[in-house]
């Protein structure tokens, strides 16, 4: 079952467009998409429905692929953005991927392309999925703000002078334990000299400070706040003490840690995978190179051997014997022709046997020649023609089947 996709298309060529769609169901998608040429166009389209995935050509005539990667920045989306181009170099492509750019292909080499669009849709999954955490993170931290009240104050040099109810809850000190003492009672032994140069010493120079520090409760556990201070004024503006209220944010910490883990593991994957496609990408690269070699060695054995022999042996032979010889010939030839090769990528649906009597039809010969040359009824190749007709969509088309298969 191919996979629905939602993709928004920036390119002037209609065409390109439908080979990108073709590329995308032959890498097992079912693409819904929108072609656009604009900038506003694209702004309205990303407005007016949800995507899963922007491919933009890198050059148009009054668009560029940067460009488009800008129109999606400032509407908020975080959607994969691939670029395609016909003739991007590879500087340019480093720029383009520097710039945001997730991916970029050759128009002309598609392969990678259903593993890339699968890969960065996962990708933006983990981002969404990281964005949603940290607004979560970020609203437990109003909500703490709101509802969390202890409120400690003390004299010029750390003492104790008042301690309300929230300060008992979040230490488990009451306030007659905790007033007249120094603030330090409040702090583990190695985090004394970061409260004097940390938040005491900030907080007299700038009158405000806010600081994350690691606490102690009257239980022994230690744990993190967040700790907002001010200094305290007397009605002639006279500094006489330091007020702070002090949070709990151990959840958000340990939040914060599993978060940093799984961006740091999500980072090790991403550069292994990358590393794999790049060996993948050599390996593919070596076998094409292999493919073109065993091609070209098929076709100079086939025109310099094969064919000036089948040649010799023609004009030795009975005349009768004359036209077998030319059916051979030209069957050879086909074979090193891209005539085939074409028909099949084109038009994958056709059986062996009607890509056997599209290749006579191609060399001129009648219904009556085809079914002697491959021991079948007249009718039964009348048959193949309107089958052949129906997969290449020339039902109700006047165009001459042999005219067209010599287009292709």
């Amino acid at each position: 079952m191919k996979i629905p996709l939602r993709v928004l298309i920036v390119e002037d060529s209609e065409d390109d467009a439908i080979l990108l769609t073709r590329e995308l169901r032959r890498a097992g998608y079912d693409p819904v998409h929108r072609r656009v040429e604009t900038a506003e166009a694209m702004s309205a389209f990303l407005k007016e429905q949800e995507w899963d995935l922007v491919i933009a050509d890198y050059v148009l005539p009054k668009f560029s692929g940067l460009d488009a990667l800008a129109v999606l920045r400032d509407s908020g989306l975080d959607l994969p953005f691939i670029i395609i181009s016909g003739k991007i170099g590879e500087e340019t492509a480093v720029e383009a991927m520097k710039a945001g750019v997730h991916d970029y292909f050759m128009k002309d080499n598609l392969t990678r392309l259903g593993p890339a669009i699968q890969r960065e849709l996962k990708e933006a999954a983990v981002r969404r999925e990281r964005k949603l955490a940290e607004e979560s993170l970020r609203v437990q931290a109003q909500i703490i703000d709101q509802i969390h009240d202890s409120v400690v104050s003390t004299d010029l040099d750390g003492h104790v002078t008042s301690w309300n109810k929230g300060a008992e809850r979040l230490f488990g000190y009451s306030a007659k334990e905790a007033l007249g003492k120094h603030i330090s009672f409040l702090y583990p032994e190695d985090q004394h000299d970061f409260l004097e140069k940390e938040v005491i010493k900030p907080l007299k120079c700038k009158g405000q400070h806010e600081v994350e520090v690691r606490r102690r409760r009257k239980s022994g556990e230690e744990f993190y706040t967040h700790v907002s201070l001010s200094l305290l004024r007397d009605q002639q503006g006279s500094v006489i003490g330091m007020i702070g209220s002090s949070m709990d944010i151990t959840q958000r910490k340990l939040a914060e840690e599993a978060l940093r883990e799984s961006t740091r593991q999500l980072d090790i994957e991403r550069d292994a995978l990358e590393r794999k496609n790049i060996a993948l990408r050599e390996i593919l690269s070596q076998i094409e190179a292999e493919k073109d070699t065993i091609k070209q060695q098929v076709t100079t054995n086939v025109e310099q051997t094969i064919i000036p022999t089948l040649l010799r042996m023609k004009e030795s032979c009975h005349p009768s014997q004359s036209r077998n010889f030319d059916i051979l010939e030209k069957d050879l030839r086909e074979i090193v022709s891209p005539f085939l090769d074409r028909l099949k990528g084109e038009f994958a649906r056709l059986s062996p046997r009607e890509l056997e009597v599209c290749r006579l039809i191609k060399n001129g010969m009648t219904s009556k020649e085809i079914a002697e040359a491959l021991n079948l009824s007249v009718m039964t190749v009348h048959k193949y023609r309107e089958l052949i007709r129906k997969k290449l969509n020339l039902v109700n088309n006047d165009t001459n089947l042999r005219t067209y298969l010599q287009s292709l």
